[in-house]
């Protein structure tokens, strides 16, 4: 899918001061971020082991988010297989996103040329920033794995690079389904950050209340796409 000159349509701008003000409350309750970070999600379900949780076994950061959405398992998947700037994009606020530079914008359609991930393809995040899929299984869910030196701020090979200023992280995006017609997504951010106080300080107060904001901006994306797919081939099928 071709991406677009930056442009900031009216609905964008509006999505943006929403996006805003979701993160200056965040700033202002930075005492619920435990809270923030199983939004959607019981302590339980936080607890649980999903894919790709292997390979970072020990995360000091990250977060699991939950949302019910009325459409089976199936509406839901093709929004994920196409997830990635240059694809369909994160389903979050665009003018954020465009602000920073990302050349990100939201599919409201399947692609059918990016319905089939594998395992080591790349998502794109930016025009300088790609991950490969660590786990795919269609239907279900799929996850990106990246490692970062923070010295050199290149991929780290964490045996190798100092412990001290690695940052390894993972991020699933992954289906449940709870009957025909109802599924759960899940967004599931596992953060091992071994760095200095200063990163940690980054990490954990100043960007969790953006990543609180973008992630759940996400997830009622994905449900609104999701649910409207669904009501559509119900209404084909009448």
């Amino acid at each position: 899918m071709r991406q677009r000159n930056v442009r900031f349509t009216p609905s964008q701008i509006l999505g943006g001061f929403e996006g805003v003000g979701i993160i200056i409350l965040c700033f202002l309750t930075i005492f619920l971020r435990k809270a923030r970070s199983r939004w959607g999600l019981s302590k339980l379900d936080v607890n649980r082991t999903f894919p790709a949780d292997q390979l970072v076994t020990s995360p000091n950061h990250g977060f699991t988010h939950g949302i019910i959405i009325e459409a089976p398992a199936e509406n839901v998947w093709p929004w994920i297989a196409q997830i990635g700037q240059g694809k369909g994009g994160f389903y979050s606020y665009e003018a954020l996103e465009n602000i920073m530079g990302l050349n990100i914008y939201n599919a409201d359609r399947i692609l059918p040329q990016y319905q089939n991930p594998k395992v080591g393809q790349l998502v794109s995040f930016g025009p300088d920033a790609a991950y490969p899929l660590v786990y795919c299984e269609p239907g279900r869910g799929m996850a990106i794995e990246n490692k970062l030196d923070l010295n050199s701020k290149k991929k780290a090979n964490i045996k190798d690079s100092d412990p001290s200023n690695t940052v390894h992280l993972t991020w699933l995006w992954y289906i449940e389904e709870i009957d025909e017609y109802t599924s759960r997504f899940i967004s599931r951010n596992r953060v091992a950050l071994d760095g200095t106080s200063k990163y940690n300080f980054i990490m954990g107060i100043l960007l969790e209340p953006i990543i609180f904001a973008m992630d759940r901006k996400m997830c009622l994306g994905i449900k609104k796409r999701a649910e409207r797919l669904s009501k559509k081939y119900v209404q084909e099928a009448a």
